[in-house]
């Protein structure tokens, strides 16, 4: 049997950081956790505790996309990850 996807404790942290500098972010959980918009461009982020590992699913996924996918542990990773992407 599936358990139930729970919200990493980061990730709140994350999305307020994110939000501090003028990101969109929006949570979509499915088939990773932040959709970011940034100067008008997009970055997915895939958020996990610093022992976290990715599901199968979730690696599958990341193979499988045409872009970038990028997992993060915590807010400052996340702000220097969108920043360079949305250079």
């Amino acid at each position: 049997m599936r358990r139930a996807a729970k919200t990493d404790a980061n990730q709140q942290a994350i999305m307020d950081r994110l939000r501090e500098i003028g990101c969109k972010v929006k949570y979509i959980k499915e088939p990773v956790d932040l959709l970011v918009g940034y100067r008008n461009k997009n970055v997915l982020l895939e958020v996990k505790v610093e022992s976290g590992r990715l599901t199968k699913q979730q690696i599958d996924f990341i193979a499988e996309w045409p872009g970038p996918v990028h997992i993060v542990r915590d807010p400052e990773e996340a702000v220097n990850i969108v920043i360079e992407e949305c250079k």
